[in-house]
């Protein structure tokens, strides 16, 4: 994975930082990862030197989890995660305050947006970008400390979620994989769908049932000048009542995107897929999709990869440090993000536990 490197001590050290990844019960500091490995008193100056400063480029490692990723994984797609890495202070690099929508909470943290390889059964993280806003972009003070490049300018997460496919594709993995979106990465669905069907990409976005959608009688009728939007659940339940559909089948119709209500639609069709509750009268689960060819049962099982991510995050989250680097600076957020996406790739292979190994000080 890191045999690209050119300093044999980098190579050393990333492996040393996966080991403890790997192996350190609780926190996964530098400290607790030397003391678990029984390092030299100065190993954890290097690692945090390794980790922090020192120049590799993290984008070959990305191209290489993709790579592996594809070839171990049956029918995969692109899913996108977003985590909230909670830090205390104002000097993590691109922390801010950010309302976390599960509990509605105001939280200090870094916005991590993640890109996945994702089957039926696993989620293989293989990119990582950092949400960056003014505050930071426009801080020469600030830029100088994180080390953040100077071509970098905030970019919304749509648009570096499209990066970060542009960045890992080729090379064995290809770039024209569905993209699916959960709700937590749906960001502005309206201008994400439009900038996705510009590129021509198959994608699947999960939606509220407050998204607003126009109806379509039939996918080839045009655009009316005027329409008037309901929101996604409005439009399931109509349909259903329309069609008699019933039991627990998802139900599809064709759909224009609005903005926001009374804003007027979008020319292009897309497909809503609306999954009914098992316990209400209602629906509970909603996407749009470009796959118009493509049948209901199907789409909402590729929607639901989304859940595997999901849980591909929690576990990084909870056992392979992901919320464990102070973040200072911007290489360095990359390095600990590539590393312990590295670190789960490993664990998922399911091959014998870690043996502790010996690294003379650097």
């Amino acid at each position: 994975m890191f045999g690209y490197l050119q300093r044999v001590d980098q190579r050393r050290w990333a492996d040393t930082y996966l080991r403890g990844l790997l192996s350190t019960p609780g926190r996964k500091t530098v400290r607790h990862m030397a003391r678990t490995l029984a390092l030299p008193a100065s190993a954890p100056q290097a690692l945090q030197q390794f980790v922090t400063a020192s120049p590799w480029n993290w984008e070959t490692a990305q191209q290489e989890l993709a790579r592996l990723a594809v070839s171990g994984l049956s029918s995969p797609a692109w899913t996108i995660g977003t985590v909230l890495l909670e830090k205390r202070g104002r000097h993590s690099v691109g922390v801010r305050q950010h309302t976390d929508l599960p509990s509605g909470r105001r939280v200090n943290c870094q916005i991590g947006i993640g890109l996945f390889l994702t089957d039926d059964r696993s989620s293989l993280p293989v990119s990582w970008r950092l949400l960056m806003d003014d505050a930071w972009c426009g801080d020469l003070e600030r830029r100088r400390r994180a080390r953040i490049p100077d071509m970098l300018t905030p970019l919304p997460a749509r648009a570096l979620a499209l990066d970060m496919v542009a960045q890992v594709a080729g090379r064995g993995v290809p770039g024209s994989l569905p993209l699916v979106f959960g709700l937590d990465a749906a960001w502005d669905v309206t201008h994400l769908a439009l900038q996705l069907a510009f590129q021509r990409r198959a994608f699947v976005i999960e939606v509220p049932a407050s998204q607003p959608v126009v109806p379509v009688s039939h996918p080839d009728a045009p655009s009316p000048a005027v329409a008037r939007p309901v929101t996604a659940e409005e439009g399931a339940r109509a349909a259903r009542s329309r069609y008699r559909a019933a039991g627990d089948r998802p139900l599809s119709m064709p759909v224009r995107l609005a903005s926001r209500p009374g804003a007027p639609a979008g020319r292009q069709v897309l497909q809503l897929i609306a999954e009914p509750s098992k316990t209400e009268a209602g629906f509970h689960r909603f996407w749009v999709t470009s796959m118009r060819g493509v049948g209901a049962e199907q789409v909402r099982s590729l929607a639901r990869r989304s859940v595997t991510t999901d849980a591909t995050l929690r576990h990084m989250k909870e056992d392979l440090g992901l919320l464990d680097f102070e973040g200072r600076s911007f290489p360095g957020w990359h390095h600990h993000m590539t590393l312990a996406s590295a670190a789960f790739h490993f664990r998922h292979l399911d091959r014998l536990p870690v043996p502790v190994m010996e690294v003379r000080s650097a």
